[in-house]
């Protein structure tokens, strides 16, 4: 029963105060290995995301959310001007991470992915990072 209520909690949780721009960047990510954040370069040696300048900024964010939302088991709860917020949802137990994106005035794309429970996650936002970096790549966004 106690495991139940656990994995309920992690499953259904409500979306984290954290979420959202705060003066130009996104949140930190806590003391623990199961967020990425390329802003931050978090965790150390974590490349960041630089926009064509070729692509206009009102383009820009259109195109990200219609590559994140055809991302397996991802839907987006929020795109708003320069900031786009999805959740993606595990496999098997269905916890929830937070994907966030904001577009800087550079055209540095800060991408922060971070589970909302527990210290690990066996390196899934990582490769998620990644995932979002090559398909941006591909769709010849990124630079």
């Amino acid at each position: 029963m106690l495991m139940a209520a656990f994995v309920a909690s992690g499953c259904w949780g409500g979306a984290p105060e954290t979420l959202g721009p705060r003066n130009g960047n996104l949140a930190p990510c806590p003391g623990t290995p199961n967020c990425v954040h390329t802003g931050l370069r978090h965790p150390d040696g974590t490349q960041g995301f630089f926009v064509r300048g070729s692509i206009g900024r009102r383009d820009v964010m259109p195109q990200i959310a219609e590559i994140v939302a055809g991302m397996e088991r991802t839907e987006i709860s929020t795109v708003t001007g320069d900031y786009l917020h999805a959740e993606v949802r595990s496999k098997i137990f269905r916890f929830v991470d937070d994907l966030e994106l904001l577009l800087s005035p550079s055209r540095e794309l800060i991408v922060r992915s971070a589970s909302r429970v527990g210290r690990g996650d066996m390196g899934v936002n990582a490769a998620r990072v990644e995932e979002l970096r090559r398909l941006l790549a591909e769709a010849e966004i990124l630079r």
